[in-house]
């Protein structure tokens, strides 16, 4: 049997790089020791932007709202989506809400919908979760996150 500490320890090292890769490919310069300093030693890195500092600490603490959500047995549903995207924009943005703007994905040749038909598809979307019982849960998670990703709800942070 593996110890609680064992466990905790790689509980860490998951949520350490989880967090840095997962930022990184938003942009993020942070190199993954940086992204240790602060999560680990909560140690400010000069030369970075506050935004950057902010979006690991808030990528750290989502994924924890997300693990709580996990062990309570909670189906996904817009309330913790909103709650997530306020947790990952804390101190950059205001988050939770969603865009009443058009926005453009910089490298991107996917143009995200209207606020109006943006609307639309977000309320399918989540009809959509409750309905896709003929998937499994890598499936299910692979389908809310293309969609999601597609629909882009959210000014930044999606």
């Amino acid at each position: 049997m593996i110890s609680k500490e064992t466990i905790e320890s790689y509980q860490k090292v998951f949520s350490l790089v989880f967090t840095h890769n997962s930022t990184a490919i938003e942009g993020n310069t942070l190199t993954l020791m940086e992204t240790k300093l602060i999560l680990e030693d909560k140690v400010s890195v000069g030369g970075k932007s506050m935004r950057e500092i902010y979006e690991v600490i808030n990528h750290e603490k989502a994924f924890e709202y997300v693990i709580q959500c996990i062990e309570k047995e909670e189906n996904l549903n817009e309330t913790i989506i909103k709650n997530i995207h306020a947790i990952i924009m804390e101190n950059i943005i205001v988050g939770g809400i969603y865009r009443n703007v058009d926005v453009y994905i910089s490298g991107s040749e996917h143009m995200p919908l209207t606020p109006h038909e943006m609307y639309k598809q977000i309320k399918m979307f989540y009809s959509d979760l409750n309905y896709k019982t003929d998937l499994n849960e890598i499936e299910l998670a692979a389908f809310a996150h293309a969609e999601f990703v597609k629909i882009h709800p959210f000014v930044d942070g999606n």
